[in-house]
């Protein structure tokens, strides 16, 4: 199924009640956010501090010293965005919270997912 990850992000964010306008907003102000927009892939991420994993959904929060990528938002081609996480400065984590799924805060090393190609 060749569905538009752009639309799967929509019906995510409208499931969740939240504004993805907002986000998009909050993260084009962020020195070091990162925003993906393809029928492939969207990506939101930002630089984040791993031990505070309550600043990490503020988008407009700054860590200033990060060690993390806190990724808010990946829908769509996961190998794909594994390539692109290597062309990004690295950080010692990638930080992430499951969704609709669960809120509890997830760390994983930032190299096992650059290189990990088979995992999900």
């Amino acid at each position: 199924m060749n569905t538009d990850a752009r639309e799967l992000a929509l019906q995510y964010y409208q499931a969740a009640g939240r504004d993805m306008g907002m986000d998009l907003a909050s993260l084009g102000e962020h020195p070091g956010g990162v925003i993906l927009l393809s029928p492939q892939l969207v990506v939101l991420m930002k630089p984040v501090q791993s031990r505070a994993p309550e600043t990490w959904p503020q988008l407009e929060h700054i860590a200033p010293e990060a060690d993390a990528w806190y990724v808010h938002l990946l829908v769509g081609n996961l190998a794909w965005a594994r390539q692109l996480a290597a062309s990004l400065p690295s950080k010692r984590w990638l930080c992430f919270h499951r969704g609709l799924r669960s809120d509890k805060p997830h760390r994983i090393p930032w190299l096992r997912f650059c290189n990990n190609n088979q995992q999900h």
